[in-house]
């Protein structure tokens, strides 16, 4: 067996803890249960992001903004500044930015603009991750879907690829994808 085949097969076990790892650990205190989903898709959308690349990065940071209120959303204003990709993160919650202007976009639950949201991020470069029933499969990049109690991801890569995103190949092993285009 070649050694970049043996690294490959030793690489994904490993990503599979990390991604469980790291969303399990900032969940150490007690929490109630919808408060934990909450604190699990937000570690999993910090860490989703390190994971896609993007044609071009601005320099000064990256920017996700949040797109409706609820409490994923409320987490994910508490990474600002931490570093991903090389940047620290620029958090925007709902305050009239333009959607087009960010990377990183989380559409919460309760958002009921999503078509246009779509419609005005067409031809942009924009990583939309959203906890909403079947996300993915309406357009979304990643979703979030519950399956035995456990949070897991759903990719659309004709949507990543739409909006020029590539997405390794290591997340899309954990991650379930959404039927193609035909």
């Amino acid at each position: 067996m070649r050694a970049s085949v043996r690294r490959r097969f030793r690489l994904v076990p490993l990503l599979r803890r990390l991604l469980v790892c790291a969303a399990a650990l900032p969940l150490m205190a007690f929490s109630a249960p919808g408060e934990l989903e909450a604190k699990i898709k937000a570690a999993y959308v910090f860490h989703v992001i390190k994971f896609v690349d993007w044609p071009v990065l601005p320099t000064d940071a990256l920017r996700l903004c949040v797109s409706g209120s609820d409490p994923v959303g409320v987490l994910l204003g508490e990474l600002a500044s931490k570093q991903v990709k090389d940047r620290p993160l620029r958090v925007d919650i709902d305050n009239g930015f333009d959607p087009a202007q960010c990377q990183v976009l989380f559409v919460g639950r309760g958002e009921r603009r999503w078509a246009d949201l779509q419609a005005r991020l067409r031809g942009g470069s924009v990583l939309t991750i959203s906890d909403q029933d079947g996300f993915a499969r309406i357009g979304g990049v990643v979703g979030f879907y519950s399956d035995g109690g456990r949070i897991r991801l759903e990719i659309n890569p004709d949507a990543a690829r739409n909006a020029n995103l590539r997405i390794s190949a290591k997340l899309l092993e954990v991650a379930r994808t959404v039927p193609q285009d035909r």
